[in-house]
Parts: structure tokens; sequence; C-alpha cells
């Protein structure tokens, strides 16, 4: 008798068409994986976040089958991939395929991470740093990873590629003043990836904030212009005293 492995299904509610920008050195297509347990007010993935649409595991294989003479790499990002039960088993699948895999993660689930450094399933990870660390209740819009976050520093940092990467967003504060990360928050943030990785030899990206008219999940956001050019030249004058291999991204 013949029995067929059920593995357990992703959620992915929505897919991109590869392209050479969203993973370094590969031709990759995007899985986004619905749900999250942050809730950063200048996140793009509203519609994610709430868990609408599912293409699943066999939707997005089966779209990689029509793409297999050009992408060489899969990009899974969300949403948070680490909270999907069947994240393991996905990998597999794409590691069976001669896939290269990069995982984007806001570093809320160490356990996780850790387990997939330990069984190689991960090429690349690139994780969201939401800022100093005495703003993390502002910037990822929930309280109580502190601790989670400073252990997914230190395992990101083990893997055989990776990044960290804060995007210089609009910050709702005490009082509902509404203001962009300042130089020397983010000169905070990459002093606290130094001092919980124990070294400053990684890749830190600062990312410029874009606007999107009803996509943010604080629509208060939506009416703020870009990260200003200058404001990001500052930061990165500033936080390349702390990691040297620090750039600017868009």
């Amino acid at each position: 008798m013949e029995y067929k492995v059920k593995f357990k299904e992703m959620k992915i509610g929505a897919a991109l068409e590869f392209n050479l920008i969203d993973y370094p050195g590969k031709i990759a297509a995007m899985a986004f994986t619905t749900l999250c347990n942050y809730q950063c007010p200048h996140c793009h993935a509203a519609p994610l976040l709430k868990g609408s649409g599912d293409i699943g595991t066999e939707g997005f294989l089966g779209y990689l089958d029509t793409v297999k003479e050009w992408v060489n790499g899969v990009v899974i990002c969300g949403g948070e991939p680490t909270l999907q039960p069947g994240l393991k088993p996905f990998l597999g699948r794409l590691r069976e395929r001669g896939l290269s895999i990069k995982l984007d993660t806001n570093g809320s689930n160490p356990k996780v991470l850790e387990q997939l450094l330990g069984e190689g399933l991960v090429d690349y990870v690139a994780m969201d740093v939401k800022g100093p660390k005495f703003l993390w209740p502002a910037t990822a819009g929930v309280e109580g990873h502190e601790e989670a976050m400073a252990e997914s520093l230190k395992l990101v940092a083990k893997f055989p590629d990776y990044e960290f990467r804060t995007t210089v967003a609009p910050v709702v504060r005490a009082g509902e003043d509404i203001s962009f990360l300042t130089v020397p928050e983010m000169a905070a943030a990459a002093r606290l990836i130094v001092s919980a990785t124990g070294g400053n030899a990684h890749k830190y990206f600062v990312q410029k904030f874009v606007p999107r008219k009803d996509g943010l999940l604080d629509s208060r956001l939506e009416s703020f212009p870009e990260t200003p050019h200058q404001l990001l030249k500052d930061v990165h004058k500033e936080v390349v005293k702390y990691i040297p291999d620090s750039r600017i991204r868009g």
C-alpha cells in the first residue's frame, strides 16, 4: 500500500513575480505569508495581517513550476513567516527544487530561527530592527518582545548570509505626536545590534519609508511624505560609526 505524506499547508496570502531586487544575487519569487504578531503602524501589509486570501503551498509551488527556467531563489516574507506551522516542510520542498531561500523576519520567534539554522533550511535572513529598544512598543505596535528580539539578533548573525535593517519611519509618540525616527534614535538602534551580537561586522540597511494610501496599518501615517533623503544621509553618517557596512536603501 502506498502512503502519501501530508504536509501542513503554509498560509500564503500573495505571491509576487520574480525580480532581481529582493534577494541579492538571485532571481527570486516572493511568497507573502498571512498573519503577524506585530502591528507596526507603518506596515504596508494590512490585508495580509487580516488573513484574507490564501493561495497555499500548492498554489505557490504551482507558480514556481511556471517560472522554474528563470527563478533560482525564493523570498518568504509577510506577515511573519515564523508563525506558520507549515514553514519547515515548505522550506524542505523548496530545497528539493534546488532553490536558495531568503527569510524576512521581525525576530520575535528565536526558537524557530534556531531550528532553521540548525537544519540548514535558510541561506539568507533579513531581520527588521524596529529602532531603539525603548521605542519598540511604538514602532512594533506591541509590547513584550524585547528578550526575543535580542536573542534573534545573535542567531541571525550566525546564518550563512544575513542583514539587519531599519525603516526610518514616522513614529506615533507620547501625546500622539508623530515624527520620523531621529538620528540619535537610529544610532541607538545600531549600538543595540552591536551590543546584542558582540560585534559590528554586519550589513545594516537604513531604509526609506514610503506612504501608501489605504494600505498602512495606521492611516494617520498615510499623509506623511517619504523619508527625506537628507535625513537618510544624516542617519547613515551616524550609524556607520557603529556598523561600518551600513547602507542606504531606497
